[in-house]
């Protein structure tokens, strides 16, 4: 076989994302509560491993699953390879508050292989945390790149860069599993602000973590902020570029109406409110670098009222 022979390279989810020009914003997860648990990288693999899942494990998420109906308040389960590989499990417990989410952090002298131990008592039964040593929380952010190239080969080519980088400039960065939108990849979870980043480089991933840049200059590259559901975060996204980084501060949350959208913030001792309506196109994108399988996703367009 010749090399005129040999088929085309798929290209990445990402690279075809880029291409096209889609914009990113209003696909973050709209998460209540974010639970970080730091394990090795060989153990992301067990916990995705559904058809391996012992009773217990099964229980679990069907427990938060009836959570998540009960209240309509969605979770985030985000796994980071620890500092120390090995360590005994730790978990960091994000709720959603004023100005993006308040972070607590537990140790405990349970192997990682127990992780479940950390979903329930963050998530479902938090008078069992009393049995975890509670530990100081650093200051600052937390970027939580997803360098999963197991799970598609975007997020190994162009999140492992970007996580390498911040972590070598003194940025608290964390080697991410999956958790969603690949082919956004270099994608990133920054906390508290609870803000989603879209097609990172090393640079840019600087930059956004450092408040070096305008949030204008960066407004294609948001998924949005995870407290609010997906068309808020669009309102959201132009306030942000209105206001600057200090709009991070606001408590903000929304009422949703079909196209209407009505949000909420008390920011800067002011208590008010915005409306617009938000309509959508659709653009049809690659679902994954290891398929040729599309969807129609979303692109939205806001009205003011």
């Amino acid at each position: 076989m010749t090399a005129t022979d040999r088929p085309a390279r798929r290209p990445l989810c990402s690279d075809v994302s880029l291409a096209l020009g889609e914009d990113p914003v209003g696909t973050a997860p709209h998460w209540q509560e974010v639970t970080v648990l730091e394990l090795n990288v060989p153990v992301w693999a067990t916990v995705r491993d559904v058809a391996n899942w012992t009773p217990e494990h099964h229980q679990l998420f069907e427990r938060l699953r009836g959570k998540v109906e009960a209240s309509g308040a969605g979770f985030g389960l985000l796994m980071s390879a620890p500092a120390t590989r090995g360590q005994p499990l730790r978990v960091r417990h994000h709720t959603l508050g004023a100005g993006g989410y308040t972070r607590r952090d537990y140790a405990s002298e349970l192997p990682q292989t127990e992780w479940a131990h950390g979903l329930i008592d963050t998530l479902l039964d938090p008078q069992n945390l009393h049995a975890w040593d509670e530990q100081p929380v650093p200051a600052g952010p937390d970027i939580h790149v997803c360098t999963h190239g197991t799970v598609d080969a975007a997020c190994g080519r162009y999140g492992v860069p970007v996580y390498q980088h911040l972590a070598d400039s003194g940025v608290r960065a964390w080697r991410t599993g999956h958790f969603g939108g690949h082919r956004f990849a270099a994608t990133a979870v920054e906390l508290p602000s609870g803000l989603l980043w879209a097609h990172l480089t090393p640079a840019l991933a600087m930059q956004v973590a450092r408040r070096e840049v305008p949030p204008a200059q960066v407004a294609r590259n948001l998924r949005g902020f995870s407290g609010l559901p997906p068309v808020a975060q669009v309102l959201d996204r132009d306030l942000l570029v209105q206001h600057g980084w200090s709009w991070l501060d606001a408590h903000r949350w929304a009422d949703v109406d079909g196209d209407d959208v009505t949000l909420h913030y008390d920011w800067q001792g002011e208590r008010g409110h915005v409306r617009a309506t938000v309509t959508h196109d659709l653009l049809s994108v690659t679902d994954s670098s290891h398929s040729a399988t599309q969807s129609d996703v979303r692109q939205y367009r806001v009205a003011w009222h």
